[in-house]
């Protein structure tokens, strides 16, 4: 949500590399650029609503020139989009320049009291009020950390902002108060941005940054202050493993396309884990936890409805999926146990809601796990204990590689814990493990078996604005991220629930045609042939994502049922996805839609 960057060189020109960074912040989701560029005095500030290509084009933004500079790429809250809530944005006198990613809930209280005091707020955007109340302070110490110290202080809300100011045309400044942030460093050039990935084609060496800290950026150099008192923080810089490759599209139209295809590398990668010593930790904590909340939003919420199912009945541990932004209202009473844990689930590792549970519960005594797929994000630097999902840089807004992998991770995690604790033998345990290492081979299959199918059937079902995704047991977490993922790029109404509550009030929203697609383990037949034939007898059209199971596929045309390879109770939810995600893409390319950006969404939340 948003995208903040800036460079500083030592010679060169920043802006082209400046736009190399703003465009792969470009799938968080914006409305409206700009670039703020300086050099010889002046600050060369440009921007406009549109995409980042038309702004670059319209702007001429490639032929700004200046060795310091900083962009944004808004996405609206505070303000509609416009030319003059675009970011950045001028202090008062034009000597500063900044821009920031996140909200200011504090706005109009401290718009309020900075225009009392003369400040000229010419937009409806609070990313214009961290200039002004940094101003404030800048113009009593002549002293930008200070400055900055002050003007966090005259502001609440979670965001990150970066800033430089003409009196000292040699250093950039940012600050980290919620929203995700990471240094990059280059040969005779710094960098900061949104997120590691946009970044990568530029340097593979960053320094994370935690909430609460200021950094002073040269062309050669980093410095690292807390906002509470100032002092000089000391931290390393690391080396990240991801790929810049990763991110682009290839021989593929759509992001989307390539990483439902990526799944089968993704998934073979992670599969390795499953000996690997680096969940040592993670595993001894679960096995030792008297219960753990699986934390998540969205798809990855999802994934730990899937996940407790498996960590339940595979290893013996009372798991709970919990919503992010619901845990710390509805078990805000609870008081955990010595060994009660919290599983944090984000892609990003800088979801907002997650962070606000994990300040909540850390307190409370809880221990705080995490599984991420960015290094060094936030969530990782506030857990115990963390694991990788490993699937690489995802571009496209709707998660697709991410979630497999957060669904396998749980399933990898739940077989160790599970042998462990003496759930599993020996024998289970070798055995589940061949059936993680060979999955790879059945998403490849997977995915080509069900392309075609999933292309004639998203013809139809484009049509039509609404419909409904049943699952059972393990299933049920896969009926929800397919509903989300129609919803989302199709923008209509796609309802999951558990199938055998259909009966209990939503059947009667079925007519004729109505669809209702399935999602079917082997070991689920006899439930859901009866959830089926109560459709099926009300004229609606019943699709089956399954394995072939004898006496299942009575029930539904043969065009109707996606047949995936046989595997077993605890994979088949893992390929049973698979075919959602083709459907959902193709029906969005029926619609017109880019499925890559659909509207009103951002990849990484980090606003409330």
């Amino acid at each position: 949500m948003c995208g903040i960057f800036g460079i500083i060189a030592k010679k060169s020109d920043v802006a082209k590399k400046l736009l190399i960074i703003g465009k792969r912040l470009a799938y968080r989701g914006y409305d409206s650029a700009g670039l703020a560029v300086y050099k010889d005095g002046v600050i060369d500030l440009r921007k406009d609503v549109g995409t980042i290509d038309y702004v670059i084009e319209s702007l001429k933004l490639a032929e700004m020139k200046g060795n310091i500079g900083i962009g944004q790429l808004r996405w609206s809250t505070f303000g509609k989009p416009s030319k003059i809530n675009a970011q950045p944005h001028f202090d008062c006198d034009g000597d500063m320049i900044g821009a920031h990613n996140g909200n200011i809930i504090s706005y109009y209280e401290t718009k309020e009291n900075l225009e009392k005091e003369g400040h000229n707020i010419i937009s409806q955007n609070d990313g214009e009020i961290c200039v002004h109340a940094i101003e404030k302070h800048y113009d009593k110490e002549q002293d930008m950390i200070k400055a900055i110290i002050g003007g966090i202080a005259e502001m609440e809300g979670a965001f990150a902002f970066v800033t430089y100011h003409k009196d000292s045309p040699e250093k950039l400044y940012a600050v980290k108060m919620g929203s995700s942030l990471v240094i990059g460093l280059g040969e005779e050039e710094t960098y900061i941005a949104s997120d590691l990935p946009s970044i990568l084609p530029l340097t593979k060496k960053f320094v994370p940054l935690n909430d609460g800290e200021i950094v002073e950026l040269t062309a050669d150099s980093y410095r690292i202050f807390s906002v509470k008192d100032g002092s000089e923080i000391t931290r390393e810089s690391r080396i990240s493993d991801l790929s810049a490759e990763d991110a682009v599209k290839g021989d593929f139209d759509y992001f989307l396309t390539k990483e439902i295809y990526e799944q089968v590398d993704a998934t073979e990668k992670l599969a390795y884990g499953l000996e690997s010593d680096v969940l040592d930790s993670l595993v001894e904590k679960l096995a030792k936890a008297d219960k753990v909340f699986l934390i998540g939003c969205g798809s990855s919420l999802n994934a730990c409805n899937v996940g407790s199912y498996y960590l339940n009945n595979v290893a013996g541990v009372l798991a709970i999926p919990v919503i992010g932004g619901r845990f710390f209202e509805e078990y805000k009473d609870y008081d955990p146990g010595d060994t009660t844990a919290m599983l944090c689930v984000s892609q990003s590792g800088e979801t907002k809601d997650i962070i606000n549970t994990i300040n909540f519960a850390k307190p409370k005594g809880y221990h705080i796990l995490g599984m991420v797929n960015v290094p060094g994000s936030t969530v990782e630097r506030m857990s115990e204990a963390y694991a990788y999902i490993g699937a690489g840089i995802e571009r496209s807004v709707p998660a697709t590689k991410t979630y497999t992998n957060q669904v396998l991770l749980f399933l990898i995690l739940a077989a160790r814990v599970g042998h462990a604790k003496g759930k599993l033998s020996d024998k289970d345990f070798e055995s589940l493990k061949d059936e993680i290492h060979n999955l790879s081979k059945l998403v490849e299959v997977t995915v080509k078996n069900s392309d075609e199918r999933a292309k004639k059937i998203a013809k139809e079902l484009s049509k039509i604005n609404a419909m409904s995704l049943l699952g059972y047991g393990v299933t049920h977490g896969v009926a929800l991220e397919g509903a989300l993922k129609i919803r989302e790029i199709n923008y209509i109404a796609a309802e999951a629930m558990y199938s055998s509550e259909f009966k209990h009030g939503p059947l009667s929203i079925v007519s004729d045609g109505y669809p209702v697609i399935y999602v079917v383990a082997p070991n689920d037949k006899y439930y859901v042939i009866s959830h089926i034939s109560e459709v099926e007898c009300r004229e609606g059209r019943p699709i089956v994502i399954a394995e072939h199971i004898d006496g299942l596929d009575k029930y539904v045309q043969e065009e109707d049922y996606f047949e995936i390879p046989k595997s077993s109770q605890l994979i088949s939810p893992i390929l049973a996805v698979i075919p959602l995600q083709l459907l959902a893409l193709y029906m969005s390319i029926e619609r017109g839609i880019n499925p890559d950006y659909p509207r009103n969404l951002s990849k990484t939340l980090t606003v409330d």
